[in-house]
């Protein structure tokens, strides 16, 4: 068994699977009167959590392997401002992995207005505890993530895969 938090694949559904839910806190607000930036991530952070969980790759996983996985990549697109007092949900795909890389999309959404808020994408490693270096995943648990991934994006992916940071471009002076 690959963990006793794992999501049976006849339960996957196709698109994403809500992972974590939240109001936002009085304290959670900046002086511009919304969301200051760092709660996104930390919300983003409890969903990666649960997601994680759900995969079976969660806190019984590493407990029970010594194994894990940590964050190489991350980035996080702000879309539309949230306020005090909005319910928040964050819906989580898997979008593919290999012998040691997960990709994950986390999209944060307002129960309110039923629109996405804000996107997180990122790139994680299967990693040993004890040598603290990537290692490959099990056959086992490689399926059951490959399997997932299909089921999940088989109806079409989300927007706002593979963005970039595009600031305004300079220009040099010619004299």
């Amino acid at each position: 068994m690959i963990s006793s938090t794992v999501m049976p694949l006849s339960q996957v559904p196709r698109g994403p699977v809500p992972s974590f839910r939240c109001r936002v806190e009085d304290s959670w607000i900046d002086f511009n009167d919304h969301m200051n930036a760092m709660y996104y991530g930390i919300i983003v952070y409890r969903g990666q959590a649960e997601f994680s969980a759900i995969i079976g790759m969660g806190g019984d996983y590493v407990d029970r392997t010594g194994l894990g996985k940590v964050v190489v990549q991350a980035s996080l697109g702000y879309e539309r401002e949230v306020r005090r007092g909005d319910e928040l949900e964050i819906r989580s795909w898997l979008l593919g992995s290999d012998s040691k890389r997960i990709h994950v999309l986390h999209e944060v959404f307002s129960l309110g207005t039923r629109r996405r808020v804000a996107v997180s994408e990122q790139l994680d490693l299967h990693f040993d505890l004890a040598t603290r270096r990537p290692c490959p995943m099990t056959p086992e648990q490689r399926h059951y993530l490959t399997e997932f991934s299909r089921i999940q994006t088989a109806a079409g992916l989300p927007d706002g895969i593979g963005r970039t940071v595009r600031g305004p471009r300079t220009h040099s002076s010619h004299t």
